[in-house]
């Protein structure tokens, strides 16, 4: 599988190029795509990665297809340069343009921070691409909780593989942020948690009966009882 860097002249594509190689050879990524761009031209560092399938590749029933993700430079960053992008989302209008490449200093670079989100960011993938999840099929209002549910069971299985990821602790800093906006958090919420961080073989169906015994966030449905 091809894995390219774009733009290509970016100080940050020399360092990148391998990790994500490796990455990608670790986690199998081959056996699902035919080849993977990494963009380094995203507004916001936001965990919540631009991913999309590469206008104009294979179209023929069978064929693996080309995919595309979007990272801001920032996330490859130490702390320091990042630290206050990565507490929350931004909104709209906070959004910034991507730096110009000059002002990216290699030696600012974090090999840690960058094998975290590559590794977590391709198991994302491989479970797009294998059906172990369905994100078109659950309703928008309820994405932001699907989505922090079942990135809580990436970094489990990646920490099991002993393959770099977020941590536990930042996982249920991030679970926190996220499900305390629809109320207080109970011991049985985190029960949930922490049977999806466990889960080996997450499957979509059980996920989403997971999250219906989460705190409802604001502006999704309300629950039957």
């Amino acid at each position: 599988m091809r894995v390219d860097w774009l733009p290509g002249d970016h100080p940050l594509a020399p360092v990148l190029r391998p990790l994500a190689e490796t990455a990608a050879a670790r986690l199998d990524l081959g056996r699902h795509l035919a080849s993977l761009t990494l963009w380094l031209d995203d507004l916001a560092a936001d965990e919540r990665i631009w991913v999309a399938v590469v206008p104009g590749g294979p179209v023929v029933a069978g064929a693996l297809p080309a995919m595309a993700l979007w990272f801001h430079p920032d996330h490859f960053l130490r702390d320091h340069a990042a630290g206050a992008a990565e507490g929350r989302g931004l909104l709209p209008w906070e959004l910034r343009d991507a730096p110009p490449a000059e002002s990216c200093d290699p030696a600012d670079f974090s090999a840690r921070k960058a094998e975290r989100i590559l590794y977590h960011q391709f198991l994302m993938l491989r479970d797009l691409r294998d059906g172990t999840v369905a994100p078109a099929a659950v309703p928008p209002a309820g994405a932001e909780a699907f989505q922090e549910a079942w990135a809580v069971t990436l970094d489990g299985r990646l920490k099991r593989a002993m393959l770099p990821g977020y941590s536990l602790a930042e996982r249920r800093r991030r679970f926190f942020r996220v499900f305390s906006a629809g109320g207080i958090l109970l011991p049985q919420h985190w029960q949930i948690f922490h049977a999806l961080w466990e889960w080996e073989a997450p499957e979509q169906g059980r996920l989403l009966e997971l999250l219906a015994r989460l705190p409802a966030l604001p502006g999704a449905p309300r629950r039957s009882r």
